[in-house]
């Protein structure tokens, strides 16, 4: 917010940033190997993205405008039983790489289409094929019937058939520093109370963050009244999943005793309102969640519902969707929408200690942005030109680990028209083969 950081150099070394200073100051004193230039530009730290479901990139523009069950029926529960290892690589990707174009570095990807064993591995290999930092939320559901369906869930397993894929991925990954793992148990009727059980125990036992859809709409507190007499937070509470490090997904139908407990136990809350609006879900109390304390980040969730994986979008729409709703057009300002998308993202899933911020001794997981464009030109203030007119065409380049994965235009990694084209041809060969089935 200040001047005293324009033409500044940062020092990046084995992955980290090293130095950061007046750039003649870091010229005189270091000897780079190689040397990126960023004149008249910004850098930032990349953005995070805490809710997504990689696999739903087939899905995009399925079932839209239907209500909430129907339009499950008609996009995920239609496409994802027949789901191979292939399309759920190549989903993975293209999700990877819509999300790095829009400023992305860390990706937490819900994954619970988990039709066949070993389907996380083909999210994971598209993580480290793009270079992107991945948090692999290993989905999981354990119960016979889910609601609008006559048959078990194509991804039902014990939770001791899940545990045993996490730890197996877990033990591949161990030496990997962009690699990392969540438990998330699907929605409220998606799981059994003990296989909710079994997960905060081993969570607590293995120091896993949980992340969950929580109050997205009516249903989640409807079916716990129903089947337990109490709200959702509070069968949560019971079953040893509050007592976790809890991320949140949704957190729209909130009452006072749900931000009490979010604010007893410390939860954090990933904020998707594109989705939300979509679907026509709500707007979740995010001025009120804030005012209590409680650390915010945002998702673009999947693109079976947002369309997109743009978190730039995700801003903007966050922070507009507040000013409607409180009729108020300082509720959520563009610095606080940005911190959900860097420094609170990264609180959200206990990373603040590695990326979020540009400091030293941090992760180098920085952003290039060029706001020299027609759309965010003229510029008084970067975050607001950035957060209220910008687009993934301002991201210039892409920094993760210290390794640039993406410089004007152009992936350094991967030959995205290839993945593309491979990716057209495998979704329409799904979808053929889904409705036949159906």
């Amino acid at each position: 917010k200040s001047q005293s950081n324009i033409n500044q150099s940062v020092v990046i070394n084995d992955g980290k940033i090293l130095k950061i200073g007046d750039a003649k100051e870091i010229n005189e004193k270091y000897l780079p190997k190689k040397v990126f230039a960023a004149e008249g530009k910004l850098i930032l730290p990349g953005f995070i993205n805490t809710h997504c479901h990689l696999f739903q990139t087939f899905m995009r523009g399925l079932g839209k405008d239907l209500p909430f069950i129907q339009w499950m029926n008609n996009s995920v529960r239609l496409m994802m039983p027949n789901m191979d290892e292939e399309a759920i690589y190549l989903a993975a990707m293209v999700g990877c790489l819509e999300s790095i174009r829009s400023g992305m570095t860390t990706i937490v990807d819900f994954m619970y289409a988990h039709v066949k064993p070993r389907y996380s591995d083909y999210v994971l290999q598209a993580f480290v094929d793009c270079g992107v930092r991945g948090v692999l939320a290993r989905g999981m559901t354990d119960v016979d019937r889910l609601p609008g369906s006559p048959v078990r869930p194509a991804s039902y397993a014990t939770a001791a058939q899940s545990f045993a894929e996490v730890d197996r991925t877990r033990a591949i990954y161990a030496d990997n520093p962009n690699i990392s793992f969540m438990l998330a148990p699907s929605v409220i009727w998606g799981m059994t109370f003990e296989g909710l059980k079994e997960i905060s125990q081993y969570a607590k036992k293995n120091k896993m963050m949980v992340t969950m859809h929580i109050l997205e709409t009516v249903d989640d507190d409807q079916h716990s009244m129903e089947k337990y007499g109490k709200s959702t937070m509070r069968v949560l509470e019971d079953a040893g999943i509050l007592e976790t490090d809890f991320l949140g997904v949704h957190a729209i139908r909130v009452s006072q005793d749900d931000i009490s407990l979010f604010k007893q136990y410390d939860v954090k809350i990933s904020y998707n309102p594109l989705a939300n609006m979509i679907l026509g879900s709500g707007v979740a109390p995010i001025v009120d969640l804030s005012k209590a304390g409680i650390k915010i980040s945002l998702g673009t969730d999947g693109a079976a519902s947002n369309d997109s994986q743009n978190l730039i979008e995700v801003m903007r729409a966050g922070a507009l969707l507040q000013k409607a709703h409180q009729c108020d057009s300082a509720a959520l300002s563009a610095w606080e929408v940005f911190s959900m998308a860097t420094d609170q993202g990264a609180e959200c899933i206990n990373m603040a200690d590695k990326i979020g911020t540009i400091e030293e001794g941090k992760q180098a997981d920085v952003i290039v942005v060029d706001l020299q464009k027609a759309n965010t030109t003229p510029c008084y203030d970067p975050i607001a030109s950035l957060v209220y007119s910008g687009s993934s065409e301002n991201i210039s380049a892409v920094i993760v680990n210290g390794e640039v994965i993406f410089d004007k235009g152009h992936f350094l990694k991967i030959n995205e028209m290839e993945i593309l084209e491979r990716a057209q041809k495998k979704a329409e060969e799904l979808y053929k083969n889904s409705l036949s089935k159906n």
